[in-house]
């Protein structure tokens, strides 16, 4: 189909939401069909999910083929023939096989990429069809399927050239109703005339018989016609259960709740002032009645909200077994993934922003972690090395873990780098932690890589995995072992808005400390305060735990608090737990989170700022930037 066609489609009202709603469900279908792939290679004896990977293709064809989408009907549709064999027994699935599906399933992602932005298939498929026909051709020739494809790799360009440049003929539509379906002799005539160079052959066959739910008996055919009377009656149907609503709508109401939280605590904040000066009056009651109502109706809505922005992790999580298959067979390693908690729900907005830490860290854990097979074999290991990608929640945190079964982090291998790259003095080396020595690797510039190559070695993986994370106000840890693996934590907030904080003073001020840093809260008397080495800590639970003053963190100013009673703040940052001392507890609030705007910019240590019920402006702390800077003033 050419621009004008599908433009002069989106002219109906109905025909858009029916492209609309065929792009949705094809993103849908696709994002299940890249692990899909993955997991039959892996068994390809598993017939209900080859009938699924069929029924998936044929959907594609059938929806494309309705809305006159040439290119991606004729993509889904030679590889609905080469799953059509392997369903039948005519041949079976190896690499060299699933390397070419996997190709096109590229090609048709690019496709609604392409249709997407630019309404038109505006993507080169010559190369894709003609691998397709030549390993459809090699199956019924019963040849190998490499030894097809590299021939069609050995032919003139200029024929590949010449295609190309016919596959972008306009071909000429009706102009009454798009039919969902064409016969086949008008399919093989279109298809010629996208792409002249490749022969189309059309066999009459008879319908592939597929079950339904029911265990009826239904051609694939009549499931299409089924699939796109569907798409049809949702984007129709009043009646309809569930609506598809625009994401700057679902922010929109956001903002209201966080606003209406601020008015929530600014009217608790009155009734507790008019509480103190009339406590026994009839009309401060019902001020506190309507109050505790308001309260819980704001906690409601905010989580109802909250949960319509939520979307599975899975939806990240399913692109990654595709991620390793491909980085396996470029570093010429057995590496199998295993992916639980795939349910785990976030915010929207935090699952876009995850993808690119993951695929660093998959990246990392496969070059790094995993060895070689025969490495492996030499250790007493399994060949195959083994990953685990894990999410669930905790709190009002997400908890995501990638564990490898590698060879481990050596701190002297991270600490003698570091020295190397002149990150780190050989002095302050020697004091470091076996997890500030893990925490190096984090540094900008810094590589155990002894050659770049196109996985990792460059230096700025890990550094951009730390600023991701920190973005999205996470937090990231690393603990390893040498010859057992390696085990990355990242801890991430549910979402961005709105927090649970505790509100402390400090002099004169009022800041917020976000609570998923905080583990308690105790008041100290002085005499349980020590000394070692000119620093102060203290002793809870048999732990040494050191201590270090909100004012020096804030201000660099050592002024301390004369009380004999002093509040202090456990907080822990990655394995480290810090005592934060300040003047006044306050208490725990939930806060709307505020940009600081341009005028301001970025503040180190500050994460944004809050309204109180006062109206106040009061200051976010990132605590883990303050100790970080700081713990490096005292040790530099």
């Amino acid at each position: 189909m050419n621009d004008g066609d599908l433009n002069s489609l989106l002219q109906d009202p109905e025909m858009k939401e029916i492209v609309e709603s065929f792009i949705e469900e094809s993103r849908e279908i696709l994002e299940n069909l890249n692990s899909d792939l993955v997991e039959l290679e892996n068994d390809p004896k598993d017939e209900e999910l080859l009938n699924k990977i069929f029924r998936s293709f044929h959907t594609l064809k059938g929806t494309s083929g309705f809305l006159g989408l040439d290119k991606t009907t004729l993509v889904t549709h030679r590889c609905e023939d080469i799953l059509n064999k392997l369903r039948k027994g005519e041949t079976e699935l190896n690499t060299d096989l699933m390397d070419i599906i996997l190709g096109a399933y590229d090609k048709i992602v690019l496709l609604l990429a392409s249709i997407e932005n630019n309404l038109n298939e505006d993507v080169e498929i010559a190369d894709i069809v003609e691998k397709l026909d030549n390993t459809i051709k090699a199956l019924e020739e019963d040849a190998p399927v490499k030894k097809a494809v590299k021939s069609t790799a050995k032919k003139s360009t200029k024929r590949t050239k010449a295609s190309s440049k016919k596959s972008t003929k306009k071909v000429p539509k009706a102009k009454e109703k798009v039919k969902p379906e064409t016969n086949d002799k008008e399919k093989a005539k279109t298809q010629e005339e996208i792409n002249p160079s490749v022969e189309t052959e059309v066999t009459k066959e008879e319908p592939v018989e597929i079950s339904d739910e029911n265990g009826n008996g239904n051609s694939a055919d009549e499931q299409t016609e089924q699939k796109v009377e569907n798409i049809i009656k949702r984007t129709t149907s009043k009646g309809e259960s569930s609506i598809r609503v625009d994401v700057e709508r679902l922010d929109d109401l956001l903002n209201i709740v966080t606003e209406l939280v601020l008015g929530r605590n600014q009217l608790q904040q009155a009734y507790e002032k008019i509480l103190l000066e009339n406590e026994n009056n009839e009309t401060t009651k019902i001020l506190g009645e309507a109050a505790k109502q308001i309260d819980l109706m704001t906690n409601e809505l905010q989580l109802v909200v909250m949960k319509t922005r939520m979307v599975k992790i899975g939806k990240v999580f399913n692109k990654y077994p595709r991620l390793v298959r491909d980085l396996s067979k470029e570093t010429k390693k057995k590496v199998n993934l295993v992916i639980h908690g795939e349910d785990t729900e976030l915010d929207k907005t935090l699952i876009e922003e995850i993808n690119d830490p993951l695929v660093h860290l998959i990246r990392n854990s496969i070059d790094h972690g995993i060895e070689l097979p025969e490495i492996r074999k030499k250790a007493g290991k399994d060949e195959t090395g083994n990953i685990w990608l894990n999410a669930y929640p905790e709190g009002n945190n997400i908890v995501i873990t990638i564990k490898d079964d590698g060879k481990g982090i050596d701190p002297n291998v991270i600490k003698n780098k570091a020295i190397e790259k002149g990150l780190i003095s050989k002095e302050k080396a020697e004091d470091l932690t076996k997890q500030d020595i893990f925490n190096l690797i984090f540094l900008p510039g810094f590589s155990t890589a002894e050659k770049v190559t196109n996985i990792s070695g460059r230096g700025v993986g890990m550094d951009v995995v730390k600023t991701n994370v920190k973005k999205l106000r996470g937090m990231i840890n690393i603990d390893s072992e040498v010859g057992e693996g390696t085990l990355i934590t990242i801890k991430l907030p549910l979402t961005l808005a709105i927090i649970s904080g505790m509100v402390i003073r400090s002099g004169e001020e009022i800041f917020v400390i976000p609570l998923n840093n905080i583990l308690e809260v105790m008041r100290l008397h002085i005499e349980d305060i020590y000394t070692i080495k000119g620093k102060e800590v203290t002793n809870v639970r048999d732990e040494v735990i050191p201590l270090i003053s909100i004012q020096q963190m804030l201000r660099g100013s050592k002024k301390e608090s004369q009380d004999v009673w002093q509040y202090v703040i456990v907080v822990q940052v990655a394995e480290s737990k810090y005592g934060i001392k300040v003047d006044e507890v306050i208490g725990q609030k939930e806060v709307v989170i505020k940009s600081l705007g341009s005028y301001m910019g970025n503040v180190p240590g500050i994460a944004g700022s809050t309204i109180m019920g006062d109206g106040s402006v009061v200051m976010i702390v990132d605590l883990s930037e303050l100790l970080n800077n700081m713990l490096e003033k005292i040790e530099g």
